[in-house]
């Protein structure tokens, strides 16, 4: 199988695959009032938690930007909060920072190793070996241990997990993620946010977000028209408006072999509209982007 093209995505978009889980960090919380105080904290209900299901979860500023994106799921003896390893050391300090006279207990642990299978190839894993569910690939997935006798699909490089992020427009940490971010932004009201729950930190700014019906910049994706790929931190222009601010910037980008050019994630302003072109700069160096969807016919 050709790892770097085409015909190696494709059977993973058709039929899934599995990789390791690296580059994360849990915390364990416990005690009596652990799930009234951890939905204090994060823009998700904890207390839909079911067994065997994760749940995505912002935690936020009193600004309501982002000082992390969690996953979540309950044990017999807690609740695990998952993040990005990076983030690790101020995540605890949040978690801790408001338990006054709550009987609540926060400590890092280290995680498993465990494998995650995404997409169809979920749905063959035995049952027995299944220890969650969670939709880390933007598709329906199960994490399973990493040493177990059971049949696996096929792995999946960083290459190709990388290359089906973005065409799924999952943002990552470090990346379309960072304590600048707003969740609409990034889209994680639809997915990380109920606005039906009570009240946590940063849910004023979330909730006027909602009633004002938009953010002032958003998360697409774009395919390189013409000139170089441009890397992420690139500004993005409007055709002619060069000497103003920036319209958009790259966050991701790489060559899709699916498109035959160029592709990634970036962040536009409001009202630019989507199948605009932008530009990285003035003159013949300059890299043309336009804004659009990858659609299922070009992918294939």
């Amino acid at each position: 199988m050709n790892g770097s093209g085409v015909d190696g995505v494709e059977p993973f978009r058709n039929e899934g695959g599995f990789f390791r889980i690296e580059g994360r960090a849990w915390f364990r919380l416990g005690g009596t009032d652990r799930i009234r105080y951890l939905n204090g904290q994060v823009s998700n209900d904890v207390r839909k938690l079911t067994p065997g299901t994760a749940m995505q979860a912002c935690v936020l500023s009193v600004k309501g930007k982002l000082d992390a994106v969690v996953w979540m799921w309950a044990m017999e003896d807690g609740i695990l909060v998952e993040c990005d390893a990076e983030i690790a050391e101020p995540l605890g300090m949040r978690l801790e920072k408001y338990i006054v006279a709550d009987d609540v207990t926060v400590e890092q642990v280290e995680p498993n190793e465990e494998l995650h299978v995404f997409g169809p190839a979920a749905d063959l894993m035995p049952g027995d070996v299944v220890l969650r569910r969670m939709e880390r690939m933007g598709v329906p997935g199960v994490d399973v241990p990493a040493k177990s006798d059971f049949d696996l699909p096929r792995e999946c490089s960083g290459e190709l997990r990388e290359l089906l992020r973005i065409e799924r427009g999952i943002p990552a940490w470090g990346r379309e993620l960072n304590a600048d971010t707003l969740p609409a932004e990034a889209g994680l009201d639809a997915t990380a946010v109920d606005f039906h729950k009570g009240c946590y930190i940063g849910q004023e700014v979330v909730s006027r977000i909602r009633s004002v019906g938009h953010a002032n910049r958003t998360l697409e994706k774009f395919v390189v028209e013409s000139g170089e790929i441009p890397a992420a931190g690139a500004e993005l222009f409007l055709p002619g408006e060069f000497e103003g601010r920036p319209a958009g910037v790259v966050t991701s980008s790489l060559y899709h072999f699916g498109l035959s050019r160029g592709a990634g994630l970036c962040y536009i302003k409001r009202g630019i509209d989507l199948g605009a072109s932008l530009e990285t700069a003035k003159g013949s160096g300059a890299t043309r982007i336009k804004l659009r969807p990858f659609l299922p016919c070009e992918l294939s």
